[in-house]
């Protein structure tokens, strides 16, 4: 596992450069796309939600 992310900027900088990089795999893939494709786009955006979600947590938990 990576080190923990701590500061706001740190945090954000992460989401940015992890939907940049779900931008370049979308935009990699060739129509028509199969299911495996679709699942792979699919983990991505629940991990990055999930990472988001626990960031929101963070911010909270500071106030």
């Amino acid at each position: 596992m990576g080190k923990a992310l701590e500061g706001k900027d740190e945090q954000f900088y992460y989401i940015k450069n992890r939907v940049s990089m779900l931008n370049d795999v979308v935009q990699s893939m060739d129509s028509p796309v199969d299911e495996e494709d679709l699942e792979q786009v699919e983990l991505m955006i629940q991990s990055l939600n999930g990472k988001v979600l626990r960031f929101q947590k963070d911010r909270k938990e500071e106030q």
